[in-house]
């Protein structure tokens, strides 16, 4: 495939999701990031965490059929394109002196990233102004994981990992606790953990604390990526779909995060979440978009991915029967991350490094041959 065909595949597998047969499981079913979906390999090597769609869901997205061949590793998408899939590590089956299964403790995201929500809760949700894309205690309600992760634990699950061979990079995200720190303390505990035990590359989530200066203990800890996620730059979505985050920061604090850490991380390795298809600006969206990069923010431009046990459960994202619409958005995106060399494959850790839930890489690399 060239650069365009990839592209184009990434975005349609992302928007569109896939039809997978009903005996087959559809991913996990709650927590703080996407779900109802599988990670697969494309043919260019890079992860795509597939969005699994059925009956009207389906009907309505589009989603074409992947099945399996007699090769359980290789899936035909849509008749033609092999897909190959990213097995379930071993590790996960794992568990702790007290019982715990290690899967309940983090997870494999995309081909190669172990990561996990340290503490499974948002004080958001408490009155109501929770992200409303957000399912993060979905899981904790199902039994798939625990509250609050402990440091040791985590260090232990991440060193199995290692030596199975499957983690080149770990993720540590949260809900926000209402202590002040908006989750801060907590990671760096676990940061410093893994250190104690390992120097594979760490990229942490959590929401711009007003005291800036917890951003440099986390890095001072050992983390070596950090994202930030302002999930829109338009100011009427924002504030319709994650009110709280809304009212606590505003883009003016994010700028002041961004440029603190990326002072200290260099580009590339600071990041923030945008989402597409939440019926925001375009324009608007790749004029900031230009703003970040220039500072050296890497957009994680990512389909929005609408869960059941959010307030989007049943919301159409804007991108919906738009294909074109959405292959020339992400192009126009990989010209931004192409003109500012902003490459998502030289970052060091987290979700803009692994990119299985958005097509920026393939964007950049549309771009490069393309400029």
């Amino acid at each position: 495939m060239n650069t365009e065909e990839t592209l184009r595949l990434k975005v349609r597998l992302l928007t569109q999701g896939a039809q997978m047969p009903e005996s087959e499981w559809d991913g996990r079913r709650g927590g703080a990031g996407p779900v109802r979906g599988r990670y697969f390999l494309m043919p260019n090597g890079r992860p795509v965490g597939i969005p699994i769609r059925r009956g009207k869901t389906a009907e309505t997205y589009g989603s074409a059929p992947l099945v399996p061949t007699d090769n359980p590793m290789i899936w035909i998408y849509d008749g033609s394109v092999e897909l190959e899939l990213i097995p379930r590590p071993s590790f996960l089956d794992k568990t702790t002196s007290d019982g715990i299964q290690y899967s309940k403790l983090a997870l494999l995201h995309g081909a190669d990233c172990v990561a996990t929500t340290v503490y499974q809760k948002c004080r958001y949700w408490d009155d109501g102004t929770q992200c409303a894309f957000c399912t993060i205690p979905v899981s904790l309600s199902t039994n798939d994981t625990i509250l609050e992760k402990e440091p040791e634990q985590i260090a232990t699950v991440v060193m199995e990992a290692i030596n199975e061979g499957v983690a080149n990079h770990v993720l540590l995200t949260t809900g926000t606790p209402d202590d002040g720190t908006m989750g801060a303390k907590r990671i760096i505990n676990i940061v410093k953990a893994i250190r104690a035990k390992s120097d594979i590359p760490i990229g942490i989530q959590v929401e711009p604390p007003f005291d800036l200066s917890l951003i440099d203990e986390i890095i001072d800890a050992g983390a070596n990526a950090i994202g930030l996620h302002l999930e829109s730059p338009d100011d009427s979505v924002r504030a319709k779909v994650c009110p709280g985050k809304y009212k606590h920061g505003s883009i003016d604090l994010y700028l002041k995060a961004w440029a603190r850490s990326v002072k200290r991380l260099g580009r590339g390795n600071v990041s923030t979440f945008l989402l597409y298809g939440l019926g925001e600006d375009l324009q608007l969206t790749l004029k900031f978009i230009d703003k970040i990069a220039e500072m050296g923010v890497m957009p994680v431009v990512s389909p929005i991915r609408p869960a059941p046990g959010s307030k989007l459960a049943n919301f159409i994202p804007t991108y919906v029967g738009d294909l074109e619409g959405s292959v020339e958005f992400y192009k126009e995106v990989g010209r931004i991350l192409y003109n500012w060399d902003l490459k998502p494959s030289n970052t060091i850790a987290g979700c803009h490094r692994c990119g299985g839930c958005t097509p920026i890489h393939e964007a950049y690399d549309w771009a490069a041959v393309h400029s």
